[in-house]
């Protein structure tokens, strides 16, 4: 009975470790999947926007194509649900929309007008200021 238990523990650890390497395998795979998207976005709308130097039109027509393709999937394929508009919730996350529209907007005008390895070092350093802004207005 006291080898069955052990061998059962045993069992148990081995599940557990290898529960915890596909845990860390999984924020590893999408840690590299974010960074090798992102970084590739920010060339491809680099060379779009030397091809098509008007940001503003660039985003717009990235926008729509964005809601062609979700509406397609809905509609055409059936694969995902989409909700209707509640009037309601469109005033709050209005500013929302604002706000992220005028981020894309800059980052759009400033990858327009210096070069990508210039944006992607401002993007790593984000999060630095942010936590320095979080120290300094809400003493975390």
């Amino acid at each position: 009975a006291n080898k069955a238990g052990v061998k059962a523990k045993i069992l148990h650890d081995t599940h557990h470790r290898h529960q915890n390497m596909n845990e860390k395998n999984e924020v590893i795979t999408s840690i590299l999947a974010y960074s090798f998207c992102s970084g590739s976005l920010v060339l491809i709308n680099k060379l779009i926007l030397h091809e098509l130097p008007y940001p503003s039109l660039v985003i717009t027509l990235q926008l729509w194509a964005a809601i062609f393709f979700i509406y397609s999937l809905h509609y055409c394929c059936g694969i995902i649900d989409i909700d209707a508009i509640k009037w309601n919730a469109v005033i709050p996350y209005s500013l929302y929309t604002i706000a992220f529209s005028l981020g894309v907007l800059c980052n759009m005008k400033s990858l327009s007008l210096s070069n990508v390895e210039t944006i992607i070092v401002f993007r790593a350093l984000a999060p630095l200021l942010v936590s320095v802004l979080d120290v300094a207005f809400l003493g975390r």
